[in-house]
Order: C-alpha cells, then sequence, then structure tokens
C-alpha cells in the first residue's frame, strides 16, 4: 500500500488522500481516495468509471442521473460510470471512495454497466458483504490503513463474476487508454470485432456505447493537458481528435454543463486537488484515464 499523501491545503480546505490498492487488486481498483472537509464544500466529478463510494463522517448530496435536485445517497453507494459531470456538496465530512476499473466492475459488480450509467444506487451485496456491514467496519476502524486493509481483504475475497466478454472486454480498455483511435470503425477494426460485439461489450461493461467513450476519452485527455494551464492558448492544448476549440468548447459544456471559462472561474477546491495528488499518486489525473502503473511503464 502506498503511504499517505499530504494535500499541503490551506487550513481550512478540504484534504484529499490517494492510495493504491494491494498489488493483486491493481487490474480492478485504480485507487482509494479519501475526501475530508472541515466545513462547507460544494464541487463536481468529472465524467468517470464506476465508484463505491462510503460516508463515514457528515451528510454528502449528489445529483443523480440528471435529477435537478440533489440527493443525499445511503452511507454505503454503488456510483455506475458517467459521461458527465457530478455536482456534490457536504457541510463537512470524511468520504472514502474505492475507483473501479471496467475490468473491476465486470469482476466485482457483473450487471450491465448501461443499467446504472450516470445513477447512484445502494450497495448491496455486490462484494459478498452487505453494504451496510462495510460501512460499520470502515466507521470503527481507527485510520486510513486500517480502512483499506479492510477494503484489500473484502475485495481479494469477493467472487468474481463470469462474463464471456472479459478477453474483448480488456482489449478495448487499452484501446481506449491508448488515445489512438477516435472513430468507431477504426476502433473494431484495430480490435479484430464485428460493430456489433464491440457494442455490446462497450454497453454491458463500459456503460455506453463505443461512439460515446471514444468521445469522453477524448474529452478527458483534453482536459488533463490543459488542467489550470491558463497562461497558455487552449488551441495548443486540445486533443487532436477535435476540428478545432469551438468543437471543444461544444464537448466541455457537454461533459461538464458550463463553459470552460466558467469552469476556471469556479473555486474546484477539491476537484483541483484531487486532479494533482491523483496524477503524483496514481500517474494520471482523472480516473477515466486510468492506466496500471505497470503497464505505463512507471513501476510501484
Amino acid at each position: 500500500m502506498t503511504g499517505p499523501t499530504m494535500t499541503g491545503a490551506p487550513r481550512g480546505a478540504p484534504e484529499i488522500r490517494f492510495y493504491l490498492p494491494s498489488e493483486g487488486l491493481r487490474p480492478l481498483v485504480t485507487s482509494y481516495y479519501f475526501l475530508e472537509s472541515a466545513g462547507p464544500l460544494d464541487d463536481f466529478t468529472h465524467p468517470e468509471w464506476a465508484n463505491i463510494r462510503f460516508a463515514l463522517n457528515g451528510r454528502w448530496r449528489f445529483e443523480d442521473g440528471g435529477i435537478k435536485d440533489a440527493i443525499e445517497p445511503p452511507r454505503a453507494t454503488l456510483f455506475g460510470p458517467t459521461d458527465r459531470a457530478r455536482r456534490f456538496t457536504t457541510d463537512g465530512g470524511l468520504a472514502l471512495g474505492v475507483g473501479l476499473t471496467p475490468i473491476g466492475w465486470l469482476t466485482f459488480i457483473g450487471s450491465d454497466a448501461s443499467d446504472l450509467a450516470n445513477l447512484i444506487v445502494p450497495l448491496d451485496r455486490q462484494l459478498g458483504i452487505s453494504g451496510p456491514a462495510i460501512h460499520a467496519r470502515l466507521v470503527e476502524a481507527g485510520s486510513d490503513a486500517e480502512r483499506i486493509a479492510i477494503l484489500d481483504a473484502i475485495l481479494g475475497e469477493c467472487p468474481a463474476s463470469q462474463s464471456a466478454y472479459r478477453e474483448m472486454a480488456l482489449q478495448v480498455q487499452h484501446a481506449l487508454l491508448s488515445g489512438t483511435v477516435d472513430h468507431v470503425g477504426d476502433l473494431a477494426e484495430q480490435l479484430g470485432m464485428e460493430q456489433r460485439t464491440l457494442h455490446r461489450v462497450c454497453t454491458s461493461v463500459f456503460g455506453f456505447p463505443p461512439v460515446r467513450l471514444l468521445r469522453r476519452q477524448r474529452f478527458l485527455r483534453t482536459l488533463a493537458k490543459v488542467r489550470d494551464k491558463l497562461d497558455q492558448p487552449l488551441g495548443q492544448l486540445i486533443d487532436s481528435g477535435y476540428y478545432d476549440q469551438a468543437h471543444f468548447n461544444r464537448d466541455f459544456k457537454a461533459y461538464m454543463g458550463m463553459t470552460p471559462l466558467a469552469y476556471f472561474r469556479l473555486p474546484r477546491e477539491a476537484l483541483r486537488r484531487a486532479l494533482e495528488e491523483r496524477n503524483r499518486v496514481i500517474g494520471a489525473p482523472v480516473q477515466g484515464l486510468h492506466v496500471q502503473r505497470d503497464e505505463a511503464g512507471q513501476g510501484d
């Protein structure tokens, strides 16, 4: 387990801590992460793969599937994969998240990911133990290290769901993260799959049709490049898959619900620190661009 990371945040600012899971879980779990806020916080998540989240302390509210009013989900919750930003708020507290890779979804959850795309549901017994029981154990634990050890043990013992899509899903995941293809026909040809088969694998394991996944990945690649580099012309940072800056601006509004200018004017205290710390510890600023470290040639 990687040691705790300190954000160096100013007094009163939210603190973000990222950890790698045990080595055997790294193809399935992108990271464990803690968000701790001493006071009110209003921020966003980027489009992302699925997550399991536990509200260990305080009240946490999230937008769910486009519902106008935010909801306060159960203390142990499963978040489906998303292709849009999600706003969250808290009056202060501690939350613990488990990021799942698409293969992690296939292994631990096993249901059709498109059924939960952009949605939030209670964590039941998908991990073999009920969500409330896991939450109770995490609350009783006294440190990050103890909580991570609990999750490593539960996930390590979780019975794996069986799927005929596993090998094909691994190929799709690798291709999406490579950033070398932008069109569905090219993706199908590169993988040697019929487009109908590719569509079934993508919706079942990744939550969205291939055209939406490719578009989402293109957006995330540009967002990772741009981050807070406001001193550089945006046109020089956007992904080559965009025709021009106006094309990127349209995608930005579709995914984030606001213009790039409005986004960069927001405080984004949690989001900004998460980008920095995740990139430093895990090697990618956003979960949707996560590549297992040994695959990226970075080691542990």
